[in-house]
């Protein structure tokens, strides 16, 4: 397997999009992204707080992958640990977020919000998440579900998906994939990142080829 990341900010606001990534000794992908919540304060802190505590949390917790209520748990400890940030800044923060992980072949994924998990294979692209996102009118939506340290829905949706040889799991934020989804398994990264130009959003892709 191998891990390709870029991340372009949009040249206004600090990036609030924030990645963890590896390939463990046991030969087990990571990735996490996740995209702060511009319209509350410390987007970026936000993202890099439940990021980390994912990724720590499941690195932890590795023996027990089979078992999928371990990305669940996952999600639950990283809104406690936002809690006690938040509390400590005495600011009102969030994040959407989406969680990869691939065993051999096979992948587990989770997720909250609108940053999402794509599947590319044998020439077709498919969005394994479904978008947590309500229209509230007047053109605007709002996250119906993100991590913002004050608990989580019992009911965190997690995936396991079999994969095959030369599959690819693509992570994007919602600034990537809104100008660049037509790209992705299509054309080859460098194309992808070489043509992601001053965007409206910050953009963010994880590549992970089988």
């Amino acid at each position: 397997m191998k891990i390709k990341v870029f991340s372009i900010d949009n040249n206004t606001y600090p990036n609030e999009d924030r990645y963890k990534f590896t390939i463990t000794n046991q030969d087990v992908a990571i990735a996490i992204l996740a995209d702060g919540m511009g319209g509350l304060s410390y987007g970026d802190k936000a993202a890099e707080v439940v990021s980390k505590s994912i990724y720590n949390y499941i690195i932890n917790h590795l023996t027990e992958i089979h078992n999928i209520t371990m990305l669940s748990d996952s999600l639950n400890h990283a809104d406690k640990e936002l809690e006690a940030i938040s509390l400590s800044l005495k600011s009102n923060m969030g994040t959407a977020v989406a969680v990869a992980i691939i065993v051999k072949k096979e992948l587990y994924i989770t997720w909250q919000g609108n940053v999402r998990i794509y599947l590319y294979r044998d020439g077709e692209l498919s969005c394994l998440t479904k978008d947590h996102v309500l229209n509230i009118g007047y053109g605007q939506t709002a996250l119906s579900r993100c991590i913002k340290g004050s608990g989580l829905r019992d009911d965190i949706p997690t995936i396991r998906h079999q994969l095959k040889t030369n599959d690819k799991i693509f992570l994007c934020s919602d600034g990537f994939y809104k100008i660049s989804e037509i790209n992705l398994g299509r054309r080859n990264f460098e194309y992808i990142k070489d043509n992601i130009i001053n965007p409206e959003d910050d953009a963010t892709l994880i590549e992970i080829s089988l």
